[in-house]
C-alpha cells in the first residue's frame, strides 16, 4: 500500500496584484529566499500538475474553508507566482463570505500571507556554493518538490476582518459573537442598531478594532 507524502507547509509575504473586476489576487506564493527555518524552496523546481487538476484554494490550511481557485502559476527563477480568483458569493448564501472579506483585506493591503503545502521529490545539505548564493543561514535545499496545495494564510485574519466590519458599520452577529459573547446579540434577519455602553474587556480583541470601535462610538449595524 503506497504510503501518503509527507506534506511540508511554508508560510511566505507575497508580492501582490489585487483586480476587483474579476475578483483576482495575483501574488508570488514561494520564493527563492531562505525562510525561517533555514530552508530554500527552488521555484523552478516545483511539480504543479497534480496541484492543476484541482487547483482549490483555501484558508489557513483548513479543507472545510475553499475561498477560490487558482487559474495560473508562472515560474521564474526567483519568484512562483499564482493568481487565486476569490470565489463569488452563492445567490442563496446568508451571513458573512470569507472571501469576499479576505479580498478586500488584499484589497487595502491588510494581509499579504500564503502558505504553500508541498511534499519533497528532492533535496541536499546546503554546498559551499549554496551558501555563497544563500548565505550561512541555509540548513536544507529543495530542488524539486511537487505542490500539494496553498492558502490564503494570514496570522490575525479573524480580528483583521473583524475590525474591517466594524469599520464600516457592519457586522454579523455571528462575527461579533465569539468576542462579545455577554451581548446576547439578537438571531434576526434584519438590519438593527447595537448601541454598545463600554468597551468589553477581551484580550482577543486587537488594538487596531478596538479604534475603530472607538470611531464608531459604541454604534454596530448588524444584518
Amino acid at each position: 500500500m503506497t504510503q501518503p507524502p509527507t506534506i511540508f507547509r511554508k508560510r511566505f509575504v507575497a508580492e501582490l496584484g489585487v483586480k476587483l473586476e474579476d475578483r483576482s489576487v495575483i501574488a508570488s506564493i514561494s520564493s527563492i529566499n531562505v525562510d525561517r527555518d533555514g530552508d530554500v524552496l527552488i521555484p523552478q523546481g516545483c511539480d504543479a500538475s497534480d496541484f492543476l487538476k484541482s487547483p482549490t484554494i483555501f484558508f489557513n490550511h483548513d479543507y472545510n474553508l475553499p475561498i477560490g481557485k487558482c487559474t495560473a502559476i508562472k515560474r521564474s527563477p526567483q519568484h512562483l507566482e499564482a493568481t487565486t480568483i476569490f470565489a463569488k458569493r452563492p445567490k442563496n448564501h446568508r451571513g458573512d463570505w470569507l472571501a469576499d472579506t479576505l479580498l478586500s483585506l488584499f484589497q487595502q493591503e491588510v494581509i499579504h500571507g500564503f502558505s504553500v503545502g508541498f511534499a519533497p521529490i528532492e533535496g541536499r545539505k546546503p554546498t559551499t556554493k549554496d551558501k555563497q548564493v544563500f548565505g550561512d543561514k541555509v540548513n536544507h535545499v529543495y530542488s524539486k518538490w511537487k505542490l500539494l496545495e496553498y492558502s490564503v494564510a494570514p496570522l490575525p485574519a479573524n480580528q483583521d476582518a473583524l475590525a474591517l466590519a466594524v469599520s464600516k458599520g457592519l457586522v454579523s452577529a455571528q462575527a461579533v459573537e465569539p468576542y462579545w459573547p455577554e451581548l446576547c446579540l439578537p438571531k434576526t434577519k434584519n438590519k438593527v442598531m447595537i448601541v454598545v455602553p463600554a468597551m468589553p474587556k477581551s484580550k482577543r480583541i486587537s488594538q487596531i478594532t478596538q479604534r475603530h470601535i472607538a470611531r464608531m462610538r459604541g454604534q454596530l449595524y448588524l444584518e
